[in-house]
């Protein structure tokens, strides 16, 4: 193992020893490397740093006018030099500042400085790197994300296991999670909570999430080592009332040695900012060293992989940051429009009408929602409304379907599901 690893692993068992205990086996042997990364950053003041693979004119890095023009508002060093591994500095304490911001309850002291990713996606393979085993156990609700099994099963070779968020008639449920860590019985697991919940648009109430954070808590007192994963891609999309804060938060305020909440969020859906790829990953823990021990090897396994996000999409949002008084009107805006388009929706598919063809799930956020089709097969569905209405859905698995309402025109929407309704009534004929 190598010895600045060593070091690493040393300092966190020496600061957290629980933390230490849920490393995966590449965990432990990660580190930053001593490399040309961090000696050119310590010749950034020389002179004549002929460190790094960059070319340069004396005061400026060399580009072309035609691609500097496209970025109207950011010089060029903004755009054309690397970035970070752990991303721009100043991007990265901007970031904190919205987190803090959005989250009145959490302490900046109780969470690590958010570590910019190539979006969300890297985010989560980036935690399998740092904390998952094969045989790991990687707990999900049956509704995910299919890219979940992706990162974990298929890369890293973890046990998925499933609980439902809905009971028979479509409506929420914490009673399946509750039981399902009541009666956990392994020495470790990894949790990943994703609200508002990608593919059925549903985001706990505050008293939801006291029941999900107390299963929780009771589970890491028995001695379980719980790295909790917050995937918040779509943070902040809420239509009703809901608990608006990250469950993050009330994770991270805990303080259980034992429990590692981790969050993923970004610029990506918040901000309609789909292709930059500008995620973070914050830990929370209020230990110095157990942080920088952490931001290391993930620094390391950043290095090891992309090695560094794009240089432009990280300025783009530390300027709309900086900048943000009309750049808040316009995402204003555009919630407002998300807002009209469920608000249809939810008139829409609880119609009497329709009660022969589905069951919805419950929806208060996000950008989707999900419906439970009666007597027809979702594939076939799936084909037939493309082939024969011109309208496409995604088939979920053998009962579902979802419907993301944020690319409907709102005026649009009573005609899709009609449609759709009258798809399911072709093919029950």
């Amino acid at each position: 193992m190598n010895p600045l690893a060593l070091d690493l692993n040393e300092k966190l068992s020496n600061a957290k020893p629980e933390v230490a205990d849920m490393l995966s086996d590449l965990g432990k042997l990660m580190y930053y490397p001593k490399g040309i990364l961090s000696q050119s950053a310590e010749a950034k003041t020389t002179q004549y740093n002929a460190t790094i693979g960059m070319a340069t004119y004396k005061d400026s890095k060399m580009y072309a006018d035609t691609l500097n023009e496209v970025f109207n508002h950011l010089e060029p060093d903004d755009i054309f030099p690397y970035a970070p591994p752990q991303g721009i500095e100043s991007l990265r304490q901007l970031w904190t500042q919205k987190i803090l911001k959005d989250n009145p309850d959490l302490a900046e002291k109780d969470i690590s400085r958010p570590i910019v990713t190539n979006a969300l996606t890297h985010g989560l393979s980036l935690v399998g790197d740092l904390f998952v085993n094969s045989q790991d156990t990687i707990l999900l609700p049956e509704h995910n994300w299919g890219n979940y099994k992706l990162v974990y099963s298929t890369r890293h070779n973890a046990e998925i296991q499933t609980y439902s968020i809905f009971d028979e008639d479509g409506h929420y449920t914490t009673e399946a999670l509750v039981r399902t860590l009541e009666s956990y019985d392994k020495d470790k697991v990894i949790l990943i909570l994703n609200y508002p919940n990608n593919p059925t648009g549903y985001t706990p109430t505050k008293e939801e999430v006291a029941q999900i954070v107390e299963a929780i808590k009771g589970l890491a007192e028995r001695g379980t080592n719980v790295i909790a994963v917050v995937d918040d891609a779509y943070y902040g999309l809420f239509y009703e009332d809901v608990y608006t804060q990250s469950i993050f938060t009330a994770l991270t305020n805990l303080h259980l040695n034992n429990l590692l909440p981790i969050r993923l969020d970004g610029a990506t859906k918040e901000f309609f900012a789909w292709g930059l790829r500008v995620g973070f990953l914050t830990f929370g823990i209020n230990d110095d060293a157990t942080k920088n021990v952490l931001e290391a090897k993930v620094k390391g396994l950043i290095r090891s992989n992309i090695s560094s996000g794009p240089l432009p999409s990280q300025s783009a949002i530390k300027y709309v940051l900086e900048n943000h008084e009309t750049f808040d009107k316009e995402i204003q805006h555009n919630m407002e429009t998300l807002q009209a388009r469920y608000e249809v929706t939810k008139e829409v598919v609880y119609a009497d009408k329709y009660t022969k063809f589905w069951q919805p799930y419950d929806f208060n956020s996000g950008y989707f929602m999900a419906l439970q089709v009666k007597g027809v097969d979702p594939e076939a569905l799936r084909i037939h409304l493309i082939d024969n209405y011109s309208i496409g859905i995604i088939a979920l698995n053998d009962t579902d379907i979802r419907i993301a309402f944020s690319c409907v025109e709102k005026d649009d929407i009573p005609h899709v599901f009609d449609s759709i309704a009258q798809g399911i009534d072709d093919l029950q004929e």
